[in-house]
């Protein structure tokens, strides 16, 4: 399972609106599915939100002795070590934008499932996903700068730095826990029959297949290095705590671990997605550096393109396509 890929052919197939070719039943299952999960962040952010607005308003008014209302107190410091002072009420657009792209990024990889890998992962596509992330990471540095320098914001002079080599190897083993439970409950199978896809990304695909050495570079690299960095800093660096800034942490982080699943595209692994989502935020409220979630997902990344390079090295078995 590698995370940090976007569907480019499913985005024209998308944007040209085939209404001459129907969905199968199967395809309308795995959209559904999908927008439900997009639709259940939503709700989530909002309930926070509104939970949130319901606290402050229920909070006392204070009057000094003459009957004059006083200045309200600021609001306590929630759990975790995610800064969020900094978050203005513009983040509210930049939220919209970016996890918008996201969204189109997930629908458009649903819609294009069950194409060729060769098609899907060209060269081309692998150098557009790279300039594609480091475009949102720029436009995310772009609307905060003025504001927090990157060190205060993402925590970045992290004095347990030993803890990288050490956070990322625990959650990776955590999670091939909770997959080979999924695989051996029969719950991944289930749902790639429900959908009609496999579970297998295109990315892992292309790694076990391709014969292109470029195509094998460029995947790689973006999974181990480009998707760990871009995606880190766009999710639990931007949205996270903006999410959090209005509508608390606990909605945050249910917030954000769902629409990282959703983005994926991949309905069968869209759960052990969320879970990752999650651990991926508490990392980072735990620590209050963005370096332990990049911990987790270099590692995650990494684990998953060395074990499909020595299976197609003939090092040991294939490794099964979750």
């Amino acid at each position: 399972m590698i995370a940090g890929k976007i569907d480019w052919q499913g985005c024209g197939s998308l944007l040209a609106s085939r209404v001459n070719e129907p969905y199968l039943r199967s395809d309308l299952t795995a959209m559904a599915l999908l927008l439900g999960c997009i639709s259940m962040a939503c709700l989530v952010l909002l309930a926070g939100v509104l939970l949130k607005q319901r606290q402050r308003l229920m909070q006392p008014l204070l009057r000094d002795d003459q009957g004059v209302l006083l200045p309200m107190p600021p609001p306590l410091p929630s759990w975790g070590r995610v800064q969020t002072w900094w978050c203005h009420v513009v983040d509210i657009l930049g939220l919209l934008l970016i996890g918008g792209i996201f969204v189109f990024f997930g629908v458009a990889t649903v819609s294009a499932a069950g194409q060729e890998t060769e098609k899907v992962l060209s060269t081309s596509t692998l150098w557009a996903n790279i300039l594609t992330f480091a475009s949102l990471v720029a436009v995310v540095f772009l609307i905060v700068h003025r504001r927090v320098t990157p060190v205060t914001w993402l925590g970045l002079r992290w004095q347990r730095w030993t803890h990288f080599f050490w956070i990322g190897p625990a959650v990776v083993v955590v999670m091939w826990v909770v997959m080979i439970m999924l695989m051996q409950s029969g719950y991944i199978a289930w749902l790639e029959k429900v959908v009609g896809t496999s579970s297998t990304q295109d990315a892992v695909a292309l790694l076990r297949e391709s014969e292109d050495t470029m195509s094998l570079t460029l995947m790689a690299f973006s999974a181990v290095f480009v998707a760990p960095l871009a995606e880190e800093v766009i999710f639990r660096g931007y949205l996270y705590p903006v999410a959090k800034s209005f509508a608390g942490p606990n909605a945050a982080i249910f917030f954000s671990a769902l629409l990282f699943a959703a983005c994926h595209g991949n309905i069968p692994l869209m759960l052990p997605l969320f879970l990752l989502g999650i651990l991926l935020a508490l990392a980072y409220e735990w620590t209050g550096s963005l370096w332990a979630s990049i911990s987790i997902h270099f590692f995650f990344n990494g684990a998953t393109v060395a074990t499909q390079l020595a299976a197609r090295a003939g090092l040991f078995p294939e490794i099964p396509s979750s």
